[in-house]
């Protein structure tokens, strides 16, 4: 799944499978959510972009809840490196 950031700074998908996730046209210094939704099975994993700096120096775990949602939060801080954090985790 790839997010084009010059389309929006706020994206949702709804994860039907394991997913690799990609982005393109982000420009340094840019904010920008993403919404990760399970679908009705649930269980599915992603794949993040890579350089992305969590807390705690690891990726948060997903919720794995059919129909559950995840969100997060990234800045853009150089080209291709990003700080990401947990916006909501485990939402109805």
């Amino acid at each position: 799944v790839t997010f084009d950031m010059s389309a929006s700074n706020t994206h949702t998908v709804t994860l039907g499978g394991n997913r690799i996730l990609a982005l393109s046209n982000v420009s340094t210094g840019q904010k920008f959510l993403l919404r990760l939704v399970q679908d009705g099975s649930g269980s599915r994993l992603v794949t993040w972009f890579s350089t992305i700096k969590w807390p705690g120096a690891s990726a948060p775990t997903l919720t794995t809840t059919a129909s559950r949602v995840d969100v997060f939060g990234f800045l853009c801080t150089g080209s291709g490196t990003y700080d990401g954090f947990i916006v909501g985790a485990n939402l109805g």
